[in-house]
Protein backbone atom coordinates (compact mmCIF):
# COMPACT_ATOMS: atom_id res chain seq x y z
CA UNK A 1 0.00 0.00 0.00
CA UNK A 2 1.14 3.75 -1.30
CA UNK A 3 2.50 5.78 1.74
CA UNK A 4 0.02 8.98 2.10
CA UNK A 5 0.35 12.29 3.05
CA UNK A 6 -2.47 14.37 5.49
CA UNK A 7 -4.27 16.96 3.24
CA UNK A 8 -4.59 18.88 6.61
CA UNK A 9 -0.80 18.84 8.19
CA UNK A 10 0.75 17.34 5.36
CA UNK A 11 2.44 14.50 7.79
CA UNK A 12 3.23 11.31 6.54
CA UNK A 13 1.77 9.54 9.60
CA UNK A 14 -1.44 8.50 8.22
CA UNK A 15 -3.16 5.27 9.32
CA UNK A 16 -5.19 4.08 6.27
CA UNK A 17 -7.57 1.55 5.75
CA UNK A 18 -8.74 1.80 9.35
CA UNK A 19 -12.49 -0.05 10.20
CA UNK A 20 -15.13 2.12 11.64
CA UNK A 21 -16.94 0.32 14.34
CA UNK A 22 -19.88 1.60 16.72
CA UNK A 23 -20.17 0.72 20.68
CA UNK A 24 -21.89 -2.94 19.40
CA UNK A 25 -18.59 -4.07 17.64
CA UNK A 26 -20.51 -3.66 14.08
CA UNK A 27 -19.14 -2.21 11.21
CA UNK A 28 -20.37 1.18 9.87
CA UNK A 29 -22.21 1.39 6.23
CA UNK A 30 -22.62 4.34 4.20
CA UNK A 31 -26.37 3.70 2.30
CA UNK A 32 -27.80 5.23 -0.47
CA UNK A 33 -31.53 5.92 -0.41
CA UNK A 34 -34.70 7.53 -1.95
CA UNK A 35 -35.46 10.33 0.80
CA UNK A 36 -39.10 10.64 -1.06
CA UNK A 37 -40.01 7.06 -0.63
CA UNK A 38 -37.21 6.00 1.83
CA UNK A 39 -39.46 2.68 2.99
CA UNK A 40 -40.44 1.06 -0.51
CA UNK A 41 -37.09 0.62 -1.93
CA UNK A 42 -33.82 -1.06 -1.87
CA UNK A 43 -31.05 -0.16 -0.53
CA UNK A 44 -27.70 0.27 -1.27
CA UNK A 45 -24.87 -0.31 1.30
CA UNK A 46 -20.83 0.03 1.05
CA UNK A 47 -18.84 -0.80 4.42
CA UNK A 48 -16.98 2.84 5.63
CA UNK A 49 -13.21 3.08 5.74
CA UNK A 50 -11.01 5.75 7.15
CA UNK A 51 -7.65 7.90 7.04
CA UNK A 52 -6.55 8.62 10.16
CA UNK A 53 -3.52 11.07 10.75
CA UNK A 54 -1.10 10.44 13.80
CA UNK A 55 -0.08 13.92 13.98
CA UNK A 56 -3.49 16.29 13.81
CA UNK A 57 -6.07 13.75 14.14
CA UNK A 58 -7.66 14.63 10.79
CA UNK A 59 -10.37 11.83 9.44
CA UNK A 60 -10.79 11.39 5.86
CA UNK A 61 -13.63 8.42 5.15
CA UNK A 62 -13.93 5.98 1.86
CA UNK A 63 -16.07 3.44 0.72
CA UNK A 64 -14.91 -0.01 -1.05
CA UNK A 65 -16.77 0.22 -3.89
CA UNK A 66 -17.09 3.82 -4.98
CA UNK A 67 -18.58 3.42 -8.53
CA UNK A 68 -21.36 0.78 -7.50
CA UNK A 69 -22.49 3.40 -4.99
CA UNK A 70 -22.39 5.89 -7.59
CA UNK A 71 -24.47 3.87 -10.02
CA UNK A 72 -27.06 2.69 -7.17
CA UNK A 73 -27.45 6.64 -6.68
CA UNK A 74 -27.85 7.51 -9.99
CA UNK A 75 -30.82 5.33 -10.55
CA UNK A 76 -32.78 6.48 -7.63
CA UNK A 77 -31.91 9.95 -8.92
CA UNK A 78 -33.47 9.63 -12.06
CA UNK A 79 -36.90 7.94 -10.87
Amino acid sequence: MATMNCLRCDSDKVMQDMLIRNEMGLGINIAVINTEAPIFQKTKMEALKASVCGECGNVELTVNNPKQLWEHYSLKKNT
